[in-house]
């Protein structure tokens, strides 16, 4: 309980400093260089709350030479397993870009924080309305297409336990649509800060973000694009039982 309370406050107090001071100017800076101010500031709120938690982070990569040689504007969809409310900060505070993430649609209401989510291009996806899910995912490959990196979590939620859930095939029409660069990630540890149902945190975990080599869909055939969801789906279990 004591950590929860920790990281609502540390939350709370950065949200309502932040959004008072920054908010006016990353209106003011147009809409590109408010939306860079936006996620970089994302970044830094996401490691003071993973801080919070005196949380371990080891990043490992499999090749970091690609990775930090990716051109945003090549269209980037950051694919990766869901085990916490802790794994969006995990991967926005430790991934060497400045993300945006596909959510879902109730979180664009959350105070301040939804404000923040709009304003770094964030997509919010109705789940339970099949045409509006189509049209976010269509905004989505648009700000991607843009040079706006963007993360999505394909089993649509948290697991209940550390088995991972199906991945859903149209979560990497992001991709496909885009015709990018997919990089599978894989996170290990958040599960056992914070579980999904439970208020309950644990503090002083080590937490694994774990970046595998990029996946150019340009130079996948029609069959292998059919197949994206197992293949990326396996390259993170593979990570998560090897690490």
């Amino acid at each position: 309980m004591l950590g929860l309370i920790l990281i609502s406050l540390t939350g709370l107090m950065w949200f309502v400093v932040m959004t008072i001071v920054y908010i006016p100017v990353i209106c003011l800076m147009g809409e590109q260089k408010g939306s860079m101010l936006a996620r970089k500031e994302l970044k830094r709120f996401s490691r003071m709350l993973l801080g919070a938690t005196f949380a371990k982070v080891e990043v490992i990569y499999e090749d970091e030479e690609a990775i930090k040689a990716l051109d945003k504007s090549s269209g980037i969809v950051v694919v990766s397993n869901h085990q916490s409310n802790l794994d969006p900060p995990l991967i926005n505070g430790y991934f060497p870009m400045d993300l945006g993430f596909v959510a879902k649609k109730e979180m664009a209401s959350w105070p301040f924080y939804g404000i923040w989510m709009r304003k770094s291009h964030c997509i919010f996806l109705d789940r339970s309305n099949p045409r509006e899910g189509i049209k976010s995912i269509k905004k989505a490959v648009k700000i991607i297409k843009s040079g706006y990196p963007t993360a999505i979590f394909p089993e649509g939620a948290r697991s209940l336990t550390e088995e991972m859930g199906d991945f859903k095939k149209g979560s990497f029409r992001l991709a496909t649509d885009t015709n990018g660069i997919i990089v599978p990630v894989t996170v290990k540890g958040t599960y056992d800060i914070q579980r999904r149902g439970s208020i309950w945190m644990k503090m002083g975990r080590k937490v694994k973000l774990i970046i595998d080599k990029p996946i150019d869909v340009k130079e996948s055939s029609m069959e292998e694009r059919k197949m994206l969801d197992i293949k990326v789906k396996k390259i993170i279990e593979e990570n998560y039982r090897r690490y």
